[in-house]
């Protein structure tokens, strides 16, 4: 028994190192930028120009989320709150380290690594769009496991619905908003004419991490035609604010991002399957862009199902035949 239990345990060991060591292309180094610094053990905050700030996670080197704190005369907008809570880490305490400002909070979209203590927001405001309407009680909404990719989704207090386009007025600063559907249906992008920036969140970031398509919801069409806007309606003059790696994405990236895109909508790239700690994944790769989608289709969430009773399918066949062996 306890020789079967060894090798149980350095198999699933065995597993775990593989799929750990291929879930990313790359590992960032610290800082992010220039000027970036260590506020705690866990978040790295950089200015960006006299009124705005990028926090990061550095930590978490599968996601590496940067969220963004934008500052005007009157209040404060904070864009994300990251993945923090999976680690126990609440990104107020540093917001508040960094303004005095009333804090609005909004999200780029629902998905688990963005929305770090969404619950516990007191002044949540979220994109007007009438399937979220019709679902919210109360202006509470409970949001769902493909929006989130949790099992557990909470439920977000609902300060005020802004409709796609809707200025905000920070004082002396106004931040449009703008519903660029792709990643999912509620992705949210903020426009800051001010210091000539968007920020982006899952839409296009740091190439240097790779792009999800997560079946259920990432649409590639709606992606290109996202970032075709994007292209058409903003310049060289423009910086991109992504919610993943590095911020200040230049408008070249972005042309070139379109690109890959399109490559990846027409089903011309190359592609390899790895397996990784959530499963296997469907690599396709261009100019040093990476687009990571689950193998067995469906959401990353019904991955991890299949990959559980996998598995366990494995592990079950291991032990049969151990046991036949140690009868013999």
């Amino acid at each position: 028994m306890k020789n079967t239990l060894k090798i149980i345990v350095i198999f699933i060991t065995s597993i775990f190192l593989l799929t750990s060591c291929s879930d990313n292309k790359q590992k960032f180094v610290y800082p992010l930028w220039e000027g970036a610094k260590w506020v705690d053990d866990y978040y790295i905050v950089g200015q960006l120009d006299e009124q705005t700030y990028a926090i990061s996670e550095p930590k978490n080197n599968w996601y590496y989320n940067t969220s963004y704190l934008l500052l005007g005369k009157d209040k404060a907008l904070l864009f994300d709150t990251g993945y923090g809570s999976v680690a126990n880490k609440d990104i107020m305490p540093v917001v508040k380290k960094l303004t005095d400002l009333p804090v609005i909070t909004m999200y780029s979209h629902f998905h688990l690594d963005h929305i770090a203590n969404i619950e516990k927001q007191d002044n949540v405001w979220i994109i007007d769009l009438p399937y979220l309407r019709e679902r919210a009680k109360d202006n509470k909404l409970t949001l769902t496991t493909s929006e989130t990719l949790l099992f557990d989704p909470p439920t977000v207090t609902v300060s005020k619905w802004i409709k796609p386009n809707e200025i905000i007025d920070l004082g002396d600063r106004k931040v449009q908003v703008l519903n660029m559907t792709g990643h999912t249906t509620e992705s949210t992008v903020l426009f800051d004419e001010k210091y000539k920036q968007l920020f982006t969140g899952d839409l296009f970031y740091d190439p240097r991490l790779d792009y999800v398509d997560l079946h259920d919801d990432t649409k590639a069409d709606l992606l290109v035609n996202s970032t075709e806007k994007l292209v058409a309606t903003y310049n060289d003059n423009y910086v991109f604010n992504g919610a993943h790696g590095f911020p200040k994405q230049s408008y070249t990236t972005l042309t070139k991002y379109l690109d890959f895109l399109k490559a990846y909508k027409n089903k011309s790239l190359n592609s390899e399957t790895i397996a990784t700690s959530i499963g296997f994944q469907t690599i396709y790769e261009k100019d040093g862009m990476r687009m990571a989608t689950p193998t067995y289709g469906g959401s990353i969430t019904h991955q991890l199902i299949i990959n559980i009773v996998f598995g366990l399918l494995i592990l079950m066949l291991v032990v049969i035949f151990i046991r036949k062996r140690m009868r013999k």
